[in-house]
């Protein structure tokens, strides 16, 4: 057994729903395939103590969130902005984002997550795209031209390095919902798109309004 499907037999282990593995996916409007969850049984119905445990135990790398979705198709329609730069991933779960990225040229990418798992499925996707990521470890943060987040600021422990990135990176592009976005930075808004988070399971299935922002004063098409 190759050292991959190893890798993915772990994260598969990892899913807290029954009957759930992982399987290739080509999320809409965007140039990446990914692993995502899937489900033996698409109409599944969890009772309390499993929607609990899902919640729990969510395995964020395992999704392609709204906010990814979007920002990964600004991307795809903006190459120019992480072209021959180096770019770092913050909060990036199944790597969308920064696939994205390497895709579009970009001459390093890097990425970070707190859960080992998303840092683990990231590489497997990077593979799957035949793009090369760079892990960041113990916070180490590399010297970066852009900053790419998307759909971190649910967690309230995610702002403090987030604050701090904002201030030290050049440039960088934020995608999240309207109600969560940072009031420790001032913004300048891009785009705005709705959009829903894949694989459509439950409550996930929700199409949510996405704003796309940058450093107010500064236009990242220039």
């Amino acid at each position: 057994m190759s050292a991959g499907n190893k890798i993915l037999q772990q994260l598969s282990r990892a899913l807290p729903v029954p009957g759930a593995g992982l399987a290739q996916s080509d999320p809409q409007d965007t140039w990446v395939r990914l692993w995502l969850m899937a489900l033996e049984d698409t109409d599944i119905q969890l009772d309390t103590a499993q929607i609990t445990d899902l919640w729990h135990r969510l395995p964020y790398w395992a999704f392609a969130w709204a906010g990814g979705r979007a920002l990964a198709g600004y991307l795809m329609r903006n190459p120019h902005w992480v072209a021959g730069q180096r770019v770092l991933d913050f909060g990036c779960g199944s790597g969308i984002v920064g696939i994205t990225a390497a895709l579009c040229g970009a001459s390093e990418v890097w990425v970070a997550d707190l859960d080992d798992n998303a840092l683990l499925a990231v590489q497997e996707n990077a593979r799957l795209n035949q793009v090369r990521v760079n892990i960041v470890e113990n916070q180490n943060w590399p010297e970066a031209d852009r900053l790419l987040a998307a759909d971190v600021l649910y967690d309230i422990s995610a702002s403090s390095d987030l604050q701090q990135l904002l201030l030290q990176v050049p440039q960088w592009l934020l995608a999240e919902t309207r109600q969560v976005a940072p009031d420790f930075v001032d913004l300048q808004h891009l785009q705005h798109g709705v959009f829903a988070t894949l694989p459509a399971i439950g409550d996930f299935d929700e199409a949510v309004a996405v704003e796309i922002y940058c450093r107010r004063d500064e236009s990242p098409l220039g």
